[in-house]
């Protein structure tokens, strides 16, 4: 019995030190400069995006209406991540999608088309728990360039911009989001079109209080063991 109330402590202490924070060194990911011109991509269209960071592996796809497969959009111009629907012939012809080309041989077949708008989503998976510190919306190439009082669904909830940034500018979600290695985090139209400016990054690891815990958790059963 004694060893049976061991093994269900050290259970305990083996689930809360296997509970993980955050690294708080994040990683910018600025999709707005990645699409302009000599950036790292270029504006350029993608079936899955893909971006390697420190500690981490991130794949960007995106959805249109009712589920369907659509693109991967960088848009130039401040603008950031969105959604297309299909790439342009060209595109197609010199087999230029998935690439970082910085030309217009990768580029989406209806200029308008380019942005999050009705029925659209971005869903991003990271290899590894993560923290997403905040993200960044823009919508700076509508008529009114702003987000304020407008709303878009952030991971299943539907998130409204309650601060004017006035004019052409990146809002923030203010907010971090805990993400499992796997699990879809998503972005999606609710009354407003929008791009993906950025996000931060941060690689979830355990804290180093609770692995001493399970350490002395481990100790504590093999001295018990030794006295039963």
């Amino acid at each position: 019995m004694k060893l049976i109330r061991y093994i269900n402590g050290l259970g305990a202490i083996i689930c809360l030190a296997l509970t993980t924070s955050p690294a708080r060194a994040g990683e910018i990911l600025n999709f707005q400069a990645m699409a302009e011109p000599g950036g790292t991509y270029g504006e350029s269209i993608w079936s899955t995006f893909t971006y390697v960071g420190s500690g981490f592996q991130l794949d960007v796809t995106a959805t249109e209406s009712f589920g369907d497969p659509a693109y991967v959009y960088l848009d130039a111009g401040n603008a950031g991540m969105g959604v297309c629907d299909a790439p342009n012939l060209y595109t197609n012809i010199t087999n230029k999608l998935n690439s970082a080309t910085n030309s217009n041989r990768n580029l989406c077949k209806y200029s308008s088309d380019d942005n999050v708008s009705w029925s659209e989503a971005l869903s991003f998976v990271f290899n590894v728990d993560v923290l997403i510190e905040d993200i960044w919306f823009n919508n700076n190439h509508d008529v009114d360039q702003s987000l304020y009082t407008d709303s878009i669904n952030i991971d299943g909830s539907v998130f409204t911009f309650n601060t004017d940034n006035g004019g052409p500018a990146n809002y923030s979600a203010g907010t971090s989001f805990l993400v499992g290695a796997g699990t879809p985090f998503d972005v999606s139209y609710n009354n407003e079109q929008f791009y993906v400016s950025g996000m931060e990054v941060s690689v979830a690891v355990p804290e180093p209080s609770a692995l001493a815990l399970l350490g002395l958790g481990l100790l504590g059963l093999t001295l018990s063991r030794k006295r039963i």
